[in-house]
């Protein structure tokens, strides 16, 4: 074959090549269009869906307009303000706006009698944040009725939750109404995945930050493709100029349009910007409905067969209703962490540790390698060389087995352990924590109940409880 004919010969098969590669590229594109329109469906309410939900709202609305007092007026924020919320999220937040002037104290009281007030005759109860608020169902739905200061600018703000007027009035200007769909895409996409939520216990991308990003990339594929190419310490902006007046340094800087100091991302953690970028890589390799409901999990009837020859310890604590939810998750994670630590300082090695919460109970699990040690520790003094610590570590060391013996240039002894087994030490722990811990947990900590094989096993006739246990064993990303 001459120089000339192998040349064609290539540029044929090349040709062939780059046009299976094109066939490919196109079904593939086919193929999540019309799983992206699958999915809009399922997620997207109905007209009568959204007429139902603004009746409620426009009735509290009128309740609180015929309250006398000194609230300026009532306005709906939050995901349905915008018509970006997703089916079957039934919650809405309706803030009622006071004069900046008036004093904090006489802010929160009328704040409180206007909710109660508006939600006589439904359920409800005090919810706490950065202040009281009341909080009730109304013909199934959750309603937030929430104080809070007019102010001209979000950057005069005197309570955090000030810019949330703010926020609803900027999306619902400046989204355009096909970008709606976009928007329920990604927070379905954010939940399905496990990074949704912005508030202390999930440490993910809040819905605002969630219509943000489409604003600024335009649709949630083109979302998905620029975010697959993060890296923390990603700085971005609806306009690069509020770059330089936010001075945060995070994992995702997004400075707020409404006030371009504030970072709307300061709550997205390493961990949920990392599930973040790694689920957007791997939809775009293989997209699947997956990633928006989550991989249906199988979960075992027998959680003692995903018990066998492991070693979980759980800590359970129960809510109380005047206890402020996102405080207590909080506390919680701090908590396991306070554990994680204890246990690994006394030998323990910990594969893997989790906080879970049902509506009545929140729940610590860690997995470790072993759940008891030996019963002879060695320990491993100072250097001989150092007088005075060695000094301190044989006054210190006087009841051992073995030693104390030179090795190396230390002093070293083998003596017994006070305690074997991982309980005693998270017990203990706790035990301090609920004298010398905070509020709420501090309290919530003197009713604690430490559970392992056998007491998971009987708490497992709690199917909450069983399903957030199973979830925490099999240890499997949703999308995965």
């Amino acid at each position: 074959m001459t120089k000339k004919a192998m040349h064609a010969s290539q540029n044929l098969g090349q040709k062939k090549a780059n046009e299976v590669q094109t066939k490919k590229a196109s079904q593939k594109s086919d193929f999540t269009a019309k799983l992206l329109e699958k999915i809009l469906k399922r997620i997207t309410p109905s007209e009568e869906e959204k007429k139902k939900e603004l009746a409620v709202v426009k009735g509290i609305i009128k309740r609180i307009s015929s309250i006398k007092g000194k609230h300026i007026k009532a306005m709906l924020c939050g995901s349905l303000a915008r018509d970006t919320h997703l089916r079957g999220e039934q919650d809405f937040d309706i803030f009622v706006l006071f004069d900046k002037e008036l004093p904090r104290g006489e802010f929160e009281q009328l704040g409180l009698k206007i909710g109660i007030e508006a939600l006589k005759g439904y359920e409800h109860w005090l919810e706490y944040s950065e202040h009281p608020y009341v909080k009730g169902i109304v013909d199934g739905y959750e309603v937030e009725i929430v104080p809070c200061y007019k102010v001209s600018k979000a950057c005069l703000l005197k309570s955090s939750v000030d810019r949330s007027p703010f926020h609803a009035r900027f999306i619902q200007k400046n989204i355009r109404p096909e970008q709606k769909k976009e928007v329920r895409l990604l927070k379905a996409f954010m939940k399905g995945i496990g990074c949704y939520g912005a508030d202390i216990a999930s440490e993910g991308f809040s819905g605002y930050l969630a219509e943000l990003l489409i604003l600024k990339y335009g649709t949630f594929l083109d979302c998905v493709k620029a975010a697959s190419q993060w890296t923390p310490g990603l700085k971005i902006a609806l306009n690069e100029a509020h770059l330089k007046k936010c001075k945060a340094t995070s994992t995702l800087v997004f400075p707020d349009p409404t006030d371009p100091k504030r970072n709307v991302a300061s709550a997205v953690s390493l961990e949920q910007f990392s599930r973040f970028v790694f689920a957007c890589k791997k939809f775009l390799e293989r997209p699947s409905e997956k990633f928006f409901l989550g991989a249906k999990q199988k979960i075992p009837t027998q959680i003692s067969l995903l018990l066998k020859e492991r070693h979980v310890i759980a800590v359970c604590l129960r809510f109380e209703r005047d206890e402020a939810k996102d405080t207590v998750l909080g506390q919680m994670k701090r908590l396991k962490n306070l554990i994680s630590q204890e246990l690994e300082k006394n030998e323990f090695k910990v594969f893997a540790s989790s906080i879970a919460n049902t509506d009545k109970d929140v729940y610590c699990f860690l997995e470790l390698e072993r759940n008891s040690l030996g019963k002879l520790a060695k320990v491993i003094g100072p250097p001989v060389f150092d007088e005075k610590n060695v000094k301190a570590f044989l006054k210190k060391h006087k009841r051992v087995v073995s030693g104390p013996r030179i090795e190396n240039d230390r002093i070293v002894v083998v003596e017994k352990r006070k305690k074997l087994y991982a309980r005693e030490f998270v017990n203990d722990l706790i035990l301090f924590l609920s004298k010398q811990g905070k509020e709420p947990i501090k309290s919530m900590l003197k009713k604690a109940v430490i559970l392992e094989k056998r007491g998971l096993v009987k708490r497992c006739k709690k199917p909450e409880f069983a399903h957030e246990l199973a979830r925490f064993l099999i240890g499997r990303e949703r999308f995965l």
